[in-house]
C-alpha cells in the first residue's frame, strides 16, 4: 500500500467504514478523486483531495452553509482536513444530465434549479463570512484561458501580446457592469453535471447540489448564465 492508501484505510477505520465495499465513482478536472462506499443498507462517498494539491475546507464550509440555508448539499459525515479526506453523504446518481438524457421533464428540471437559485440570493445572509470576492484579477484569469491556453493549443503558436492586451482590455471595460449587478453567493459550476435530481424531497430540497468549494461573493446573474449557457447542453431558445 502507498503512504496515501494507509492514510485513507485509517481514516475508514477510525469512523466503521474499513469493511465496506469501494467502488470508483466519475471524478472532475482536478486531483480530487470519489468512492462510494457501500456496507450493507449504508452507504457514503468517499472525498479523496490530497493536499497540497487540494483543500476540502472551503468545501465543508459552503456544504454546511448551503444545508443552513434549507438546500441539499451533502452532509458532511466525517472530516480529516489536514490529510484532504471526506465522508460525504450519498446523493445517488441521477444527475441533471443523466435524467435529462433519459427524457426526464426539461422544463420541470430547469425550473426547479432556477427556482434554487432564487432562495439562494432571496437572504441577507447568503454570502458566508470571509468568502473570496470575484474580483477583476479572479474574473481575468478565466477569461484568459482562451488566450493562454485555447488559441495556443488550436493554432499553434502563442497568442501575440498585442491581441491578449487588446482581448483584456475589452474585458475590463466590461466589469463595471458586472460589479454593477446585485452580490450574492457564486457556486460557479451550476450546470446539469453538478445537479442532482432527488425525487424523495420536498420542493427546492429535490434538487441536489454538488461541485461549489470554489464559490466565491459575486454578481448575481453568474450561475443562473451557468445553467441556461452551457456550452455542453443546448436548451430550446421557448424553455
Amino acid at each position: 500500500m502507498s503512504e496515501r492508501d494507509e492514510r485513507i484505510a485509517a481514516f475508514l477505520a477510525v469512523h466503521r467504514w474499513d469493511r465496506a465495499e469501494r467502488r470508483p465513482l466519475s471524478g472532475d478536472a482536478s486531483f480530487r478523486r470519489y468512492e462510494r462506499l457501500v456496507n450493507g443498507t449504508r452507504q457514503a462517498v468517499l472525498m479523496d483531495a490530497p493536499p497540497p494539491h487540494e483543500d476540502v475546507r472551503p468545501f465543508v464550509r459552503v456544504a454546511r452553509h448551503l444545508r443552513d440555508l434549507g438546500l441539499s448539499a451533502p452532509e458532511i459525515l466525517a472530516e480529516d482536513p489536514d490529510t484532504g479526506l471526506l465522508l460525504l453523504e450519498d446523493l445517488g446518481d441521477d444527475t441533471y444530465t443523466r435524467m435529462l438524457a433519459g427524457g426526464g421533464d426539461e422544463p420541470a428540471l430547469y425550473a426547479l434549479a432556477v427556482d434554487v437559485l432564487v432562495h439562494l440570493h432571496r437572504p441577507p445572509r447568503a454570502i458566508p463570512q470571509g468568502l473570496t470576492s470575484y474580483d477583476d484579477a479572479t474574473l481575468l484569469k478565466e477569461a484568459c484561458w482562451l488566450t493562454d491556453w485555447y488559441m495556443p493549443a488550436q493554432l499553434g503558436r502563442p497568442t501575440p501580446q498585442a491581441v491578449r492586451r487588446s482581448y483584456i482590455e475589452a474585458w475590463l471595460s466590461a466589469f463595471p457592469v458586472v460589479h454593477a449587478q446585485p452580490r450574492t453567493l457564486v457556486l460557479r459550476d451550476y450546470h446539469v453535471d453538478n445537479l442532482m435530481w432527488l425525487p424523495a424531497r420536498q420542493g427546492i430540497a429535490a434538487c441536489g447540489l454538488l461541485d461549489f468549494q470554489d464559490a466565491v461573493a459575486g454578481p448575481a446573474a453568474y450561475d443562473l448564465m451557468s445553467l441556461l449557457e452551457d456550452a455542453r447542453r443546448d436548451i430550446d431558445p421557448d424553455l
